[in-house]
């Protein structure tokens, strides 16, 4: 985590830039890094997801946008600092948004991508990545993108392959936590297994999404639940 919080230092009084910013879950942890900023400002195409995340934040220096991440408002040159956090796997064109997030990029600026990662898991891990494919399966059924997770050398491969600029730094990222997992946590875990399973409307659907959901039920209660590594990678 310091190692993060020093890239977020690089460059004191920064405009960041926060690409399908969803509820605002990076934001909160660049302000838990560094207060050193001028403004951060998070865009994302959902209206809920906007709303919200204004809810979630006082600081009058970050603000939400509803907006399209491939013909973003900004002009060229506008931010120091682009993030794109958890959002590789649900894109349609990744080169396409690699290339405008380079646009709005400083010439001395920086792209940071985190990526959760579907190698090299530990068995609490592997709950949080069955969680997520079960998750992206429904999407999909339900006509959104929404692909499975990358291993890491997957994921330096796209961005080599599909990104102008070159990887620069790339390093894992893990969250420390309590060795167990609360109650409550098992019980949030389990009611989330739930909502997903609500998108889907079709009885005979939610009859094999229903067995696949009591397989990663089990798993998570006897197992347990910790959160996927992720791989940052640092674009210039």
């Amino acid at each position: 985590m310091k190692k993060l919080g020093d890239f977020f230092n690089f460059k004191k009084d920064a405009r960041i830039l926060d690409v399908g910013t969803g509820n605002g879950n990076f934001i909160k942890m660049i302000t838990s890094l560094t207060d050193d900023f001028k403004e951060i400002i998070g865009i994302d195409n959902l209206d809920k997801a906007i709303e919200a995340s204004n809810k979630n934040f006082e600081d009058e220096r970050i603000k939400f946008i509803k907006m399209d991440a491939f013909k973003m408002d900004f002009e060229n040159d506008s931010f120091d600092i682009v993030c794109l956090s958890n959002s590789l796997h649900h894109l349609r064109d990744i080169n396409g948004i690699l290339k405008e997030l380079a646009r709005v990029l400083k010439p001395d600026g920086a792209i940071l991508v985190n990526e959760m990662m579907n190698d090299g898991l530990t068995a609490k891990q592997k709950a949080h990545l069955q969680l997520h494919h079960f998750a992206a399966e429904i999407d999909r059924e339900c006509g959104d993108t929404h692909n499975e997770t990358f291993k890491a050398k997957e994921i330096l491969g796209i961005l080599e392959r599909e990104s102008e600029l070159q990887i620069k730094d790339a390093w894992n990222l893990t969250y420390a936590r309590p060795e167990s997992n609360t109650a409550e946590e098992i019980e949030w875990l389990l009611k989330t297994i739930d909502r997903v399973m609500m998108k889907i409307e079709d009885k005979k659907r939610l009859q094999y999404y229903g067995k696949k959901a009591d397989k990663i039920k089990k798993y998570i209660k006897k197992i347990g639940f910790d959160s996927a590594t992720q791989l940052i990678v640092v674009l210039r």
